[in-house]
């Protein structure tokens, strides 16, 4: 038997011990670079902490294409206005983290904007997806009025040109010449939370997912809505306003944003595309290093086939599962599900290659997985 490896959903890696790969059923977490995606990535910006320069206040973008997020600075369409650099901060990892993340801060006291321009050739789209991690502390701020990333900024142009694609915190999508799904969503928005918001808009539709705990849930799906927006820039922090007020478009909406990451597709991705990202997401929620991922490292078939030696990429504290199946096709067979952690680097146990009693003759071949399962 020949082994090879195959990453499957949500923390899980399949391992077949078979002369030829076999591809596995359903969801499958995807990395935001993966090839199938890839074409449409407009920007990534990732590791705040690696990839956020607080010295001059620029986020790189990760995906290759230079679009990189930088502070908008001064201006002067009603009357001079400044926007600063955010800042390096650390945020609470709420349900996908023991640990405080970094962020990039943008501080309810201050007029700070980030801008990334050109996403997609200096045409308005039609079709986009933007992912987001991000918290945020609405402190004085009207819901509405309180739009922490988007294509298009009112307040950076201190004018209003419309048909913006901005993410507000009612939870409804701002196009400051109108909205859409004001009252009409499913769920409601999470102060004080970082959670991964996923929204998309297509030519007939548009859809938005809140994952809080792990599952994208759906909160938003407007048919018929659709538009070009007005611009392929892409903005971070108070888009609507901030703390000085955009001339003759009212309120301020002040709030404490705090962004981990954040992902921006020039398409609309399907729903299992949308799901893939969102999975990839929580098992790498800063988009650094973060730690090896869940993945195996090393097998070994013993010399009459009937175990092998299982070694993966493991966390201290944690404990895992190992689950095997035959083809694929019928439902896994859980062999441990109580393997502690051997600590920070990697864990190790050995199985059969069978579940129940042993088969005569063995299989042919075997697919083994690995779950985290606290």
């Amino acid at each position: 038997m020949n082994i090879e490896r195959r990453l499957i959903t949500n923390k899980l890696l399949t391992a077949l011990i078979s002369g030829t790969l076999v591809a596995t059923a359903g969801g499958q977490e995807l990395a935001p670079d993966d090839p199938s995606i890839v074409e449409h990535l407009g920007a990534w910006f990732r590791d705040a902490e690696g990839s956020f320069d607080p010295e001059t206040g620029i986020w790189a973008d990760a995906s290759g294409n230079e679009r990189h997020a930088v502070p908008v600075g001064e201006v002067n369409v009603g009357g001079p206005v400044t926007f600063l650099a955010p800042t390096l901060a650390t945020i609470s990892g709420g349900a996908f983290s023991d640990e405080e993340l970094p962020s990039v801060h943008f501080a309810g006291d201050a007029d700070d904007l980030l801008e990334a321009s050109n996403l997609n050739g200096e045409v308005g789209l039609t079709d986009l997806t933007i992912f987001a991690v991000y918290h945020v502390d609405l402190l004085d701020a009207t819901p509405n009025l309180t739009r922490a990333l988007g294509f298009g900024s009112l307040a950076a142009l201190q004018a209003n040109p419309g048909n913006h694609f901005n993410l507000a915190c009612d939870p409804s999508i701002r196009k400051d010449n109108g909205q859409l799904g004001s009252g009409t969503y499913t769920g409601i928005f999470p102060p004080q939370t970082t959670f991964i918001r996923s929204a998309r808009m297509s030519p007939t539709s548009v859809d938005e997912w809140f994952n809080i705990e792990g599952t994208p849930e759906p909160v938003l799906s407007l048919q018929g809505v659709s538009y070009t927006t007005s611009s392929d820039d892409f903005f971070f922090g108070d888009l609507r306003a901030g703390m000085t007020p955009v001339p003759g478009f009212g309120a301020l909406a002040v709030a404490d944003i705090d962004i981990v990451q954040t992902i921006v597709y020039t398409s609309a991705l399907t729903d299992d595309q949308i799901a893939g990202v969102n999975d990839w997401l929580g098992n790498n929620i800063t988009g650094g290093s973060g730690g090896a991922p869940l993945a195996f490292t090393e097998i070994v078939l013993s010399a009459d086939q009937r175990s092998a030696t299982l070694t993966w990429n493991s966390k201290p504290g944690k404990i895992y599962a190992i689950d095997l199946s035959n083809d694929m096709r019928a439902a896994w067979q859980e062999l441990d599900d109580g393997l502690d952690s051997a600590g920070g680097e990697t864990t190790s146990t050995t199985v059969p290659t069978f579940a129940g009693v042993e088969p005569d003759p063995l299989p042919g071949r075997v697919f083994y997985r690995v779950r985290e399962t606290q």
